[in-house]
């Protein structure tokens, strides 16, 4: 059986959502993204909570699953919409198989898999005393497809769930969005949750650390500026380096970019640089460098470097950023 959409009227949704986000998102989170994407914030979350009869708080929360992914940032208060494709035609539009969504058990089997297994009884019970709060169907259904779709062992789970009350995440959308990333990356043994908690709270204290100096509101990073600042710390960068590429980033750009600073850190790393200081003399040997008077063909061969790391020009990278949104929030 085939399907096909008869659209009468349209609006871009970013390729993304279907092509690497359906299978986390749950029904508040695509109804969130796709109130933003054909109002914007014209009406606000306050509007849609009456619309749609749900607290405000898990708007919020549905908002947040989307600014972790990088799919809507917040600018001075004004969401902006990335990565968003130009609508087409529906026979210009690619036929792609339908993705495969797993079937959320209803509330009767859940009864039968925890009459069956004591462990997972135990698990909804330590789930409410580590959350402080009755879980309900809701939590209990998504702690069961962790264990039972995701492959994660019960163990595994109690350790998520006690990291994410520790980092203040305590809502269930979270904790189901980070349990399934846990399972794709296969952390399915202790030592492995171990060492992810580890990598997220070391991640944490730079952030921390970096918002203290450089004055940033949010309490927490996101999920893809946590991602690199635990690259940055396993290549042996602490906070001294850290606010250095920001200080780097901030001379060009004048907008928080994890994406600048991390091309900054990874120059700095192929080319050894381990201090402020040693990154500092080499942006002086670059920069007079850069002012002598070159031949043409000297010119351009030194396209693209920026002569203390290789291949990557700040200029051009500034030119290229001039659009990336605020990451503040």
């Amino acid at each position: 059986m085939s399907y096909k959409s008869a659209l009468p009227g349209m609006f871009a949704v970013p390729d993304s959502v279907a092509d690497e986000h359906l299978k986390l998102a749950r029904e508040t989170h695509l109804k969130v993204l796709l109130w933003v994407l054909r109002h914007g914030e014209a009406e606000g979350l306050q509007a849609l909570a009456h619309w749609l009869g749900r607290p405000e708080g898990d708007l919020v929360d549905a908002m947040q699953f989307w600014i972790d992914r990088g799919l809507i940032t917040i600018d001075n208060a004004q969401l902006t919409i990335n990565n968003v494709v130009e609508a087409v035609a529906p026979a210009q539009m690619p036929v792609a198989e339908l993705p495969l969504t797993p079937i959320r058990p209803t509330a009767s089997q859940i009864l039968t898999r925890v009459a069956e297994h004591q462990d997972l009884r135990r698990l909804f019970q330590e789930a409410d005393r580590i959350l402080g709060r009755t879980i309900g169907y809701e939590g209990q259904c998504a702690l069961l497809m962790l264990h039972d779709t995701d492959g994660l062992p019960v163990e595994v789970v109690y350790m998520l769930l006690e990291y994410c009350a520790e980092a203040g995440k305590t809502n269930i959308g979270y904790i189901e969005a980070a349990g399934r990333d846990w399972g794709r990356r296969e952390i399915d043994t202790i030592e492995k949750a171990g060492e992810q908690i580890a990598a997220l709270k070391e991640s944490l204290a730079l952030w921390s650390e970096l918002r203290r100096l450089a004055g940033l509101h949010a309490p927490r990073p996101t999920a893809a500026q946590s991602e690199h600042l635990r690259r940055w710390r396993a290549m042996g960068y602490g906070i001294d380096m850290v606010f250095a590429a920001y200080e780097e980033m901030a001379e060009h750009t004048g907008k928080l970019s994890f994406s600048y600073m991390n091309k900054v850190v990874e120059t700095w790393h192929a080319a050894g640089v381990k201090t402020p200081a040693e990154a500092a003399a080499a942006k002086e040997r670059y920069q007079a460098e850069k002012a002598k008077p070159e031949k043409p063909a000297a010119k351009k061969a030194k396209q693209g470097t920026v002569g203390y790391g290789p291949s990557f020009d700040l200029d051009a990278f500034e030119r290229s950023t001039l659009q990336v949104p605020v990451f503040e929030n």
